[in-house]
């Protein structure tokens, strides 16, 4: 039997893809997560990270940007 059809053969000699295809997203999980911005200590290069304490600081900051494509996340702990 030729290697390449014993690799997805559903016999007891060949890996089964349902286990191949497990073992992909695990990696694809992973990678994702390691690559992830996340993960990143620093912001990228060119990106600055601002504290804000109103929300009336976050409007004008808003408002600055007009023009330039923003995205507003709003997360809640529970």
């Amino acid at each position: 039997m030729k290697t390449s059809a014993r690799l997805f053969s559903r016999s007891s000699g060949g890996v089964k893809i349902p286990s191949l295809l497990a073992l992909v997203a695990i990696l694809l999980a992973v990678w994702l997560i390691v690559e992830s911005p996340l993960f990143h200590r620093t912001a990228p290069p060119g990106i600055h990270l601002t504290d804000l304490h109103s929300v009336g600081q976050f409007q004008t900051l808003f408002n600055e940007d007009m023009g330039t494509p923003r995205l507003v996340l709003v997360l809640s702990p529970t």
